[in-house]
C-alpha cells in the first residue's frame, strides 16, 4: 500500500516580522525616489535664482549704461533736453546736486563755448546688490571738445 503525505508549506515559513534587511529593501526604491524629488526639487530652486540674478544684473547693467551714456554725452545745441535726461535718473541727493552743477550759468556756458561731450562705456562692472540697492562702476571713455579747444 502507498502512503502520501501532504506538506502544508505554510506551516513550514517562520513565524513573525519580516526582518530589518526585508523591510529596508522593500524601502529602498521609496527613499531613491524621494532622496531623487528633493535634489531636482533643489536644482530647479537653484537654477531659478541664478537664471533670475543674472536677469537682475543684465538689467542693472543696461540701466547702468544709459546712466553713465546720459552724463557724459551732451552738446551745447541740446543741453535742456541732455539736463533733463540726466535729472531722469537723478534721486536723493544726486538730484540736488544735478541741479546745483547743471545750473543756468553752466548751461550757458555751455551753450557759449560750443561744448560737447562724448562719452564710451567701456566696462560696467556690479560691485553689489542688496535688496532694491546696488553699486555699479563704470569705466567710461570721455572725449570733451569746445570752439577753444583744438583737439578733444
Amino acid at each position: 500500500m502507498q502512503s502520501t503525505q501532504t506538506i502544508d508549506r505554510t506551516e513550514a515559513a517562520p513565524v513573525g516580522r519580516p526582518g530589518l534587511y526585508a523591510v529596508s529593501l522593500n524601502a529602498l526604491p521609496w527613499v531613491m525616489f524621494l532622496l531623487a524629488l528633493a535634489a531636482a526639487g533643489t536644482f530647479a530652486y537653484l537654477w531659478q535664482t541664478s537664471v533670475g540674478s543674472q536677469a537682475a544684473e543684465s538689467e542693472l547693467r543696461a540701466e547702468a549704461r544709459r546712466f553713465v551714456l546720459a552724463l557724459t554725452n551732451f552738446g551745447s545745441r541740446t543741453i535742456e533736453d541732455d539736463v533733463d535726461e540726466i535729472r531722469s535718473f537723478a534721486s536723493g541727493s544726486f538730484a540736488t546736486e544735478v541741479d546745483e552743477l547743471f545750473g543756468q550759468e553752466t548751461i550757458a556756458a555751455i551753450e557759449k563755448a560750443e561744448a560737447t561731450s562724448t562719452g564710451r562705456v567701456e566696462k560696467i562692472f556690479v560691485q553689489e546688490i542688496d535688496g532694491r540697492s546696488a553699486s555699479v562702476f563704470a569705466v567710461v571713455s570721455e572725449e570733451v571738445s569746445n570752439k577753444n579747444i583744438t583737439e578733444p
